[in-house]
C-alpha cells in the first residue's frame, strides 16, 4: 500500500489552503494600496478608478479560480507598469544605473513577446518603436482585458457601456467559436451566429438578471443567451465539466465524456492514489484540436487541462490526465511559495525535449512526467485481462521508458540543488518524488528483459534510449 504524503488528499488541501490565503493577501494589499491613494501614469485614471471600485468587490473575499486567473491579469499590469518607471527614471541615472535598465527593457520586451499580444507588440516593434512606446500602446489593451474579463466572469450586475468593452476570448477556459462559459459554473453563451471581430467580442451589455450578453456586430447588436450547464462527469466523489471550444469537439463530446468516464474509472480501479490525485486538482477538461498539441495548461488558471483527445488512445488519455495533473499540482506549490532559483542557464539535458534546458525545465518535467510512470507501474502489475495485447505491451515500454529518463534527471537536479538553484522546499518535494522513482529500479529492468521475447522492436528501442542517455550524461555531466 502506497503512503507517501505526496498522495494525500489532506496533504493537497493543505496546500490549496496556502494558495488561497495568498490570494486573500493579495487582494487584501490591493485595496490598501488604493484606501492609501496609489496612483501611476502608465495607466489612465479612468481605469484606476474602475479597478479601485472593482477590487472592492466582496465577491473577491473567496477564491475560485476564476478570480485567480483574473488577479494574475493585474499582477502582470502591475509589473508592466514597475518596468515603466524603472526606464522612465532614466534621466538622471549612473553608468551602472544604465546598465540594470537595459536589464528592465530587456525584461519588457520578454513580457510583451511571451504574452496573448505578442502579434501587435511585434507588428509595433517592426515600425521602429523602442520598447517602452511599444509597451505604452498596448497597455490599454491589457486595462481593457482587466475590466471585460470582470465584468463577463466575475460581476453579477447589469453592466451597459456606450462605447463596446472589447473582450479577447481565453481559449483555456474553453472560449471559442462557438461560445464562452462565463465564471466558475461555466454558464453557456453559445454563437448564433458567431459575432463579427471573433475572436475579439465587442460588448454593449451584460445582464445576469435577463442571462443575457450583447454584442456589436456590424452595425447592430446582437443578444445571447446565457444557460447553466450541468457537470459533463459527476460520480460520488468527483465532478467534472468537459468544455468543448470547436464545432468538432461539440460534435464528438458525448464520445469524448464517454473517454473520460473510462479512463478514470481505469485509473481509479489500478491507480487509486492517482485517482485521489486527480479529483484533488483538476476540475474541466478542455478538448482541443490542434496539430502537434498533446496537452497544456497554466498556472494562473488552477484546475484547466486543455487535452488534445482527437488522436489519443486509451493509455494516452490517461496518461494525459495525469500528466496535466501533475502541472495543476506542482502549479499549487508555486502559487504560493518558490521551488527554485529561477535563472536562464541551459545547462541541463532534457530527455524528453532533446535539448539543453534550464532548471525550471527539468524540474518541472521530473514532477510531471513522474505521474506518467507512477501510472505504467500500476497498470503493468494489476495484468487486467479488460488491456489488449499491445495496450500491455505499450504500458510496459511506456514504463521504462518514463524510468530511463527520470534516472536520469537525478544527477542534474542534484547538481542544481548544490549550486543554488533549487531550495530547500524545492528539493524536499523532489526528493520525495525519487523516494518513489528508484523504488521501481528493479520492475524497470524486468520490464525490459520481459519486453525482449514480447516485443523485439520495444526492447530495441528502449535499449537505445538508455545508450543514448549514457551517452549524453558523458557529455553532460553535471556533478
Amino acid at each position: 500500500m502506497i503512503s507517501s504524503v505526496v498522495f494525500s488528499s489532506a496533504f493537497h488541501k493543505k496546500l490549496q489552503a496556502n494558495v488561497k490565503k495568498s490570494y486573500r493577501d493579495f487582494i487584501d494589499d490591493l485595496r490598501a494600496d488604493f484606501e492609501n491613494g496609489f496612483n501611476t501614469d502608465t495607466v489612465s485614471p479612468e481605469f484606476l478608478e474602475q479597478l479601485d471600485d472593482i477590487v472592492h468587490d466582496e465577491s473577491f473575499d473567496h477564491y475560485s479560480p476564476i478570480k485567480f486567473y483574473w488577479l494574475n491579469l493585474v499582477d502582470n499590469l502591475i509589473y508592466v507598469i514597475q518596468m515603466h518607471e524603472e526606464l522612465l527614471s532614466a534621466e538622471d541615472a549612473s553608468d551602472e544605473e544604465l546598465e540594470e535598465l537595459g536589464e528592465t527593457e530587456d525584461e519588457l520586451f520578454s513580457f510583451w513577446n511571451e504574452s496573448d499580444l505578442a502579434e501587435q507588440f511585434i507588428n509595433l516593434m517592426k515600425e521602429d518603436k523602442a520598447v517602452l512606446e511599444a509597451s505604452d500602446h498596448l497597455v490599454p489593451l491589457l486595462e481593457n482585458q482587466i475590466i471585460a474579463f470582470y465584468v463577463l466572469h466575475i460581476n453579477k450586475y447589469l453592466q451597459q457601456f456606450d462605447d463596446a468593452l472589447v473582450y479577447q476570448i481565453v481559449p483555456e477556459i474553453g472560449e471559442g467559436e462557438i461560445g464562452l462559459y462565463l465564471g466558475d459554473n461555466h454558464h453557456q453563451v453559445e454563437f448564433k451566429p458567431k459575432p463579427d471581430g471573433f475572436p475579439a467580442l465587442a460588448l454593449t451589455s451584460v445582464d445576469f438578471d435577463e442571462n443575457e450578453i450583447k454584442i456589436e456586430s456590424g452595425n447592430k447588436d446582437l443578444k445571447y443567451k446565457m444557460s447553466k450547464i450541468k457537470p459533463s462527469i459527476k460520480k460520488e466523489d468527483l465532478e467534472l465539466f468537459v468544455l468543448p471550444q470547436c464545432k468538432e469537439g461539440l460534435k464528438n463530446h458525448e464520445q469524448f465524456v464517454k473517454n473520460i468516464n473510462k479512463a478514470l474509472d481505469r485509473i481509479k480501479k489500478y491507480a487509486p492514489h492517482l485517482y485521489t490525485t486527480f479529483k484533488s486538482f483538476t476540475h474541466t477538461i478542455v478538448p482541443v484540436n490542434e496539430e502537434g498539441i498533446v496537452s497544456y495548461s497554466m498556472q494562473s488558471l488552477p484546475g484547466y487541462s486543455s487535452i488534445n483527445l482527437f488522436n489519443r488512445d486509451q493509455i494516452d488519455l490517461m496518461d494525459d490526465l495525469l500528466h496535466e495533473n501533475g502541472h495543476h499540482y506542482l502549479n499549487t506549490y508555486l502559487n504560493f511559495q518558490e521551488l527554485i532559483n529561477e535563472d536562464d542557464d541551459k545547462i541541463y539535458y532534457s530527455p524528453w525535449r532533446k535539448a539543453l534546458r534550464p532548471v525550471r525545465g527539468i524540474y518541472h518535467a521530473t514532477f510531471t512526467f513522474y505521474w506518467a510512470l507512477e501510472l505504467f507501474v500500476n497498470l503493468n502489475k494489476s495484468n487486467a485481462a479488460e488491456f489488449t495485447k499491445e495496450e500491455k505491451v505499450k504500458t510496459k515500454t511506456r514504463l521504462v521508458e518514463e524510468y530511463l529518463m527520470l534516472e536520469y534527471c537525478q544527477q542534474d537536479l542534484k547538481h542544481a540543488f548544490k549550486y543554488k538553484k533549487i531550495n530547500k522546499d524545492g528539493w524536499k518535494l523532489i526528493q520525495d518524488i525519487y523516494v518513489l522513482i528508484n523504488s521501481y529500479k528493479k520492475l524497470a529492468a524486468e520490464t525490459l528483459a520481459e519486453l525482449k521475447t514480447l516485443d523485439k522492436d520495444k526492447h530495441i528501442h528502449l535499449t537505445d534510449l538508455a545508450n543514448h542517455l549514457m551517452n549524453m550524461r558523458e557529455t553532460y555531466n553535471n556533478k
